[in-house]
């Protein structure tokens, strides 16, 4: 534009300065800290109480019936006769790939073992044996401290000779003997936690010491399996077969366990607060990537709890005991610069409801009940979706279809608002208009136990009427018009041509008044998803009800601490703040190099210019040409700071002395590889 408008302003003429204008405003960033704060407590103390129960149902009552095949395992094993035993009684538990659960369900099993059974349970892992000489003395400390009046200061040393013979070294299986004879245990049960983490060569080795001691010492091998029990008896020698009376025990697999949990916190249909979809997704992926514990899956629901209450301020209105007059007025402000406040108040515009949306900008009061009845009714949309997945979960399970998709998939899925057209329902209600009476009845079945508030069908009608019309028919199954056993081909040949053409077969009139049975459940339950499955990410306060940011869960959970540190030695003003590291330029988007910096990033520039071997020397100059001073009393100070400086990057893992050249340093790692 060639022209702008421009004003002249004219200051008043009084010399009067002004008042200093006083700040008037109550906010702070830590507003209401302790009320969130009381308010995070309540919330998860109500978690928690469904996590331990959920854990009590699942983790121990699954494993409880495993775990009594092994105690009884044992048992029989302790009742044979010692000097006729021809191999190792063995039981292969096949734990999962979580390796992280393998030791709290080995320390579960030691207790219920000793309680039960008059053994000695000694548990081994791979860190702690990496040969079978150190494997035995390991096993035998373990065993001798089980004793009240061994002294430790003994243990892993050689016995003194004796009238009876030789010393025994600390390594030999005779003090386990003598061991045994004072405690008198009836077996010995040698719990291999990690054993396909063994080296294939020591667990054969350790089968055949222990086979030869059989007849003195009564074990019995307990191998902690992460995949099969074929890959495991393939890693091991044929001989150490032969030694081995295998019995095989199937625990409840990590990814069930977390599936419960799932469904008892994030998808359950009694929630105040709600974690997104991609926390959620994150959360399962972490478990499915790095095979984390369940402790981890709850420390990870935690810290996402905590994170909302502590990041926002408007999550105070999760409280029950609310009052107007009680908050801030910068509670209402940060309500009012909520991206679904700004879609609530252009949506009143678009009605021509001017009044309510500028009570809702100028009064509180107004604001504040709208605001307290909509987490309420907001809360009441979530937990119906929470209840439409489990509804859609449990109608896939019943008409047994082929692709298995867990609760937290389809949980994600529709708390994402991608369920609605998803072949995934369409999938399904093509099965439930094509299904049988006999799965129409397992389908009720399934199905008796849901609240009635999250699923308004009368199962109990259909259940009457199916009843009825299975009765007309002497118990027979009955078929929809849609379904595919009722469809026939003829064939016709018109000018030498073959035709196929589909048909229906004729229906009888109780199978056609079971068809507009079906067909009027489809009805009910296409429009029950159809109003149910909306998303969430429309509705009002969704940011009070709903936590889903991504940072800083994944820094906290999923941390890259390789870029953190190669970032702050490149760059290290980013984290300093300070001038004198930033400098005037720049190099490809990072700061340049300077004499300001601190030692170790200068020498870690130097180093990302370097080949893969560094001449010490030269890199010395080099730094003492960039941080060094002028005066000749500076190059001693200048030296101690390359030497801390290159000892920092070796503690970091960057550089290594070099074997090949004594005077040089070798590079262990490139920048971004």
């Amino acid at each position: 534009m060639e022209h702008q408008r421009s004003y002249i302003y004219t200051p008043p003429e009084s010399d009067e300065r002004p008042a200093k204008r006083q700040k008037t405003d109550k906010g702070h960033p830590h507003s209401l800290r302790r009320e969130r704060l009381q308010t995070f407590r309540e919330i998860w103390a109500e978690q928690e109480t469904r996590i331990q129960a959920c854990l009590k149902t699942t983790l121990e009552e699954a494993d409880e019936a495993t775990q009594e095949n092994i105690v009884r395992f044992v048992a029989a094993a302790a009742e044979r006769d010692q000097e006729l035993r021809a191999s190792i009684p063995t039981g292969l538990i096949v734990a999962g790939p979580s390796i992280a659960s393998h030791g709290p369900y080995f320390e579960r099993l030691g207790r219920q073992v000793k309680e039960s059974t008059n053994s000695a349970y000694l548990v081994l892992t791979s860190g702690e044996s990496p040969n079978l000489k150190t494997l035995l003395k390991n096993l035998i400390k373990k065993a001798t401290s089980l004793a009240d009046d061994d002294d430790d200061d003994d243990l892993g040393r050689t016995t003194g000779p004796s009238r009876n013979g030789p010393r025994l070294l600390d390594f030999d299986l005779g003090h386990l003997q003598k061991w045994q004879r004072s405690i008198n245990y009836r077996t010995i049960v040698v719990a291999i936690q990690d054993s396909e983490a063994f080296d294939s060569h020591v667990l054969s080795e350790l089968i055949d010491l222990l086979h030869a001691w059989l007849d003195r010492l009564p074990f019995v091998l307990l191998f902690g399996i992460a995949t099969s029990a074929e890959s495991f008896e393939d890693r091991l020698s044929s001989n150490a077969l032969r030694y081995l009376e295998g019995e095989k025990f199937d625990v409840t697999q990590s990814d069930e366990i977390i599936e419960e949990l799932f469904s008892t916190t994030i998808a359950s249909t009694d929630v105040a607060l709600r974690v997104g979809p991609n926390i959620s997704r994150r959360i399962l992926d972490r478990q499915k990537d790095h095979v984390q514990n369940v402790q981890d899956f709850f420390d990870g629901l935690k810290y996402a709890y905590m994170s909302h209450f502590y990041a926002n301020l408007t999550s105070i209105f999760l409280r029950d005991d609310l009052a107007v007059k009680n908050l801030p007025p910068d509670v209402f402000e940060a309500v009012r610069n909520l991206p679904s406040f700004r879609r609530w108040v252009g949506g009143m515009l678009e009605d021509g409801r001017a009044q309510d949306a500028r009570n809702a900008l100028q009064s509180d009061k107004y604001l504040f009940d709208q605001v307290t009845q909509n987490v309420t009714s907001g809360q009441a949309i979530l937990n119906a979706i929470s209840g439409a997945a489990l509804v859609l979960t449990r109608l896939r399970q019943s008409l047994q279809i082929s692709q298995k998709v867990p609760l937290s998939s389809i949980w994600i899925k529709a708390a994402s608002g991608e369920m609605l057209n998803s072949p995934m329902l369409r999938e399904m209600m093509l099965s439930v208009k094509r299904m049988s009476s006999d799965k129409f009845l397992q389908l009720l079945g399934s199905l008796q136990d849901l609240e009635q508030t999250y699923f308004p069908i009368d199962l109990d009608s259909y259940q009457s009427k199916l009843d009825v019309m299975i009765s007309e028919n002497d118990g027979a199954v009955l078929k929809t018009q849609h379904d595919v056993r009722n469809d026939t081909l003829r064939t016709t040949v018109v000018a030498q041509k073959v035709l196929l053409s589909k048909h229906k077969a004729a229906l009888s009139e109780q199978d056609k008044a079971y068809s507009e049975l079906v067909a009027q459940f489809q009805d009910e339950l296409d429009q029950y998803f159809n109003t149910t499955f909306i998303d969430p990410k429309e509705l009002f306060l969704i940011e009070i009800l709903m936590y889903d940011l991504k940072s800083p869960h994944t820094e906290v959970f999923q941390p890259k601490p390789r870029f953190a540190v190669e970032r702050a030695l490149a760059a290290p003003h980013d984290y300093l703040g300070c001038e004198c590291c930033s400098g005037e330029g720049t190099r490809d988007g990072e700061a340049a190099l300077f004499s300001t910096q601190p030692a170790t990033a200068i020498l870690y520039q130097l180093y990302v210019e370097s080949g893969s071997v560094i001449n010490a020397a030269d890199l010395w100059s080099a730094f003492n040409a960039m941080a060094g001073g002028e005066e000749e009393d500076d190059e001693s100070k200048t030296m101690a700071l390359f030497q801390r400086a290159l000892a920092e990057l070796r503690y970091l893992g960057l550089v290594k002395p070099s074997r090949k050249k004594t005077d040089h340093v070798a590079k262990m790692m490139w920048k971004g590889l």
